[in-house]
């Protein structure tokens, strides 16, 4: 409220009012801001996350960096002042309590005011919730690494460990929860106890990119979050590898085929009669039979040709043996030895 008349507290006259007092007398009662004298602030002693408002956040500041920024974060600067500036400086540590100084600087009805504030920050160390989790070996997902009607190679279970490690240290970066928890190897294959739902998703994904197979997700219920007014479940995630491994040789539409690779949406096929390369997609993978392991592939010596065939000695009974060429064959000199696979007593010449 403004008007024409004395101050009460100093006695000018002829000076506008503010709220019933002169400029000056106005700005000796005036804080350019409000903070609270005493700040509580809790860290996460393993992951060094702050908690704000009843949520964990993650900070990559020093602990003084912190209580800098919970008091900005704390103090509301008054609508008359403008072109304010706040310091915090540390003025002491005491124990778990900090004591800083707020310098302020500013303008109120058109002049500079300087002022200082005492704010102490006390600091409660404590365990964050994601944590507190991590330690007790809390998890969301399994995800359960099989093979259908064989056991996994050790060559694929290196594979798993080595993708799941690269992955979850991405992961982790924006969710720290994207952990195992525990890797149990059992008879049927590997689970994977991983701390995050939405990172065991993710994770499988990258396995089957890299493992192939076929995904399915049983979730089961396993509590009710009162709190919340939510179901609590868990998901149990099926990675599934084929029945066979690449290099393995397989019958599809009644043709030889050697399984030359695989990703997460095909087969890749090459047709050993014609050498034509064909890819399916994993839904028609049933349809494949193996008919012969890639152990099973033989090296043997060219013992003569013709412009239609080569021979070989069967690499068991030594008997001559005819293999027929096709356009697609590879240049063949009597005398170099050969990769042959035997299935269905027909003898296939590899590349």
């Amino acid at each position: 409220m403004k008007g024409k008349t004395f101050c009460p507290r100093c006695g000018k006259t002829d000076e506008e009012l503010f709220n019933g007092l002169c400029r000056s007398c106005f700005v000796e009662d005036f804080n350019l801001i409000t903070v609270p004298d005493e700040i509580n602030l809790n860290t996460c002693t393993q992951c060094g996350s702050v908690q704000k408002k009843g949520r964990w956040y993650d900070s990559n500041l020093f602990l003084e960096d912190q209580a800098v920024e919970t008091i900005l974060e704390h103090i509301k600067v008054s609508e008359l002042a403008s072109d304010v500036n706040i310091v915090p400086e540390l003025e002491s540590i005491h124990g778990s309590i900090l004591e800083f100084l707020i310098k302020v600087t500013g303008h109120v009805l058109g002049g500079e005011v300087s002022q200082e504030f005492l704010v102490k920050v006390k600091v409660d160390k404590t365990v964050c919730s994601e944590c507190s989790k991590y330690a007790s070996g809390y998890y969301e997902a399994v995800i359960q690494l099989r093979a259908d009607d064989r056991s996994l190679s050790a060559e694929e279970i290196e594979a798993a460990d080595e993708d799941l490690r690269t992955r979850l240290g991405k992961l982790s970066q924006e969710n720290r929860m994207a952990y195992i928890s525990q890797r149990a190897q059992i008879k049927e294959g590997i689970d994977y106890y991983i701390g995050s739902y939405k990172a065991a998703r993710k994770l499988t994904e990258s396995l089957k990119n890299k493992l192939g197979g076929m995904i399915n997700e049983s979730p089961r219920l396993m509590g009710r979050d009162k709190s919340a007014g939510k179901d609590l479940y868990r998901v149990w995630i099926l990675l599934r590898l084929p029945h066979f491994l690449k290099g393995d040789f397989v019958k599809y539409n009644d043709l030889p085929n050697q399984v030359t690779g695989y990703d997460g949406s095909k087969i890749y096929l090459k047709d050993l009669e014609s050498s034509e390369r064909i890819s399916i997609p994993w839904k028609s993978a049933g349809k494949l039979e193996v008919v012969a392991r890639k152990d099973e592939v033989k090296s043997v010596l060219v013992s003569s040709k013709t412009p239609e065939s080569v021979q070989i000695l069967h690499p068991e009974t030594y008997q001559p043996v005819d293999i027929a060429l096709h356009q697609d064959s590879p240049p063949i000199t009597i005398g170099e030895e050969v990769k042959v696979v035997e299935i269905g007593n027909v003898f296939y010449l590899l590349d």
